[in-house]
């Protein structure tokens, strides 16, 4: 699973001590400086542009999007629907040279 550390803040603007946790994504709660377990695909994404996150295994989510990603849209090319055609096509033979007798 993709483990999300939250680095934290270190002081406060008004110069006090930063926060022990937060809640920033998806209401998960965040300890400063502990790796929680997180499983979306969304939200490792969302950390992994996060300056306050390190993010560990973010490929290893339940949801990620396929490889191939989603269908592509639009008409197929001429060389796609040729390709098609001698997938789906039986082999064919060449003339069949009968001896007839």
């Amino acid at each position: 699973m993709a483990m999300l550390t939250w680095l934290g803040e270190d002081e406060l603007h008004n110069g006090g001590a930063g926060p022990s946790f937060t809640h920033a994504l998806g209401g998960i709660k965040f300890p400063k400086g502990e790796p929680v377990e997180v499983r979306s695909h969304a939200l490792v994404q969302k950390a992994i542009g996060n300056q306050f996150f390190d993010v560990d295994n973010a490929e290893d989510v339940d949801d990620a999007p396929d490889a191939q990603g989603k269908p592509k849209r639009g008409r197929p090319s001429n060389a796609e629907r040729e390709a098609k055609a001698r997938q789906d096509a039986p082999f064919l033979t060449g003339p069949s040279e009968s001896t007839a007798e």
